[in-house]
């Protein structure tokens, strides 16, 4: 297995949510309801995927750029992930008005919604990015680094199982009320 292909499953819980996310957010742009629970719920899923393993491969990665005197985007790394941060408040906000029954929020979570999911679509391409340009073709930096991503991943295997099982609950709580 390549480091790339390691990121690749990775990801595909992260856009497991980001799909939920984009389908609660058509709904809410259609005046349709999703419940505020269910929102801020995917939030809080993406925000354990994205700062934590995601941000500790990142680290990793620039790291090794600088010690390897390379340049490396570090500071489109810290200001996309400030942008997150900041969506992510902004819309817990949003949901907050919106389950106190402010349905004008419904619009304005949708259109946020979908600048918070460019954002995290940016920021799973910038990271995959990095890795292939540090990893090039070097097959023994390639081992290095999947050597890596599997200490990261034991690290925070408990917090990615029960994210895991709470996604799935979540899918099928979604699929129950938006049917």
């Amino acid at each position: 297995m390549k480091s790339t292909e390691f990121l690749e499953r990775e990801e595909r819980n992260v856009r497991s949510l980001i799909e939920m996310l984009e389908h609660a957010i058509e709904r809410t742009g259609n005046a349709k309801d999703v419940p505020p629970y269910m929102l801020k719920e995917i939030i809080e899923l993406l925000q354990v995927y994205i700062h934590g393993p995601h941000k500790m491969r990142e680290d990793m990665i620039l790291t090794s750029f600088r010690d390897d005197s390379r340049e490396a985007p570090a500071e489109e790394c810290d200001d996309i992930r400030a942008s997150l941060r900041k969506y992510e408040r902004f819309l817990f906000k949003v949901i907050d008005a919106y389950d106190l029954g402010y349905h004008g929020a419904r619009a304005v979570f949708a259109r946020y919604g979908g600048q918070y999911v460019f954002a995290l679509r940016q920021y799973i391409k910038l990271e995959n990015e990095l890795v292939i340009r540090w990893v090039g073709d070097r097959e023994e930096r390639d081992k290095e680094i999947l050597k890596q991503f599997r200490k990261i991943k034991g690290r925070v295997k408990r917090y990615s199982e029960r994210g895991l099982t709470r996604m799935e609950t979540l899918k099928s709580e979604l699929s129950t009320v938006t049917a």
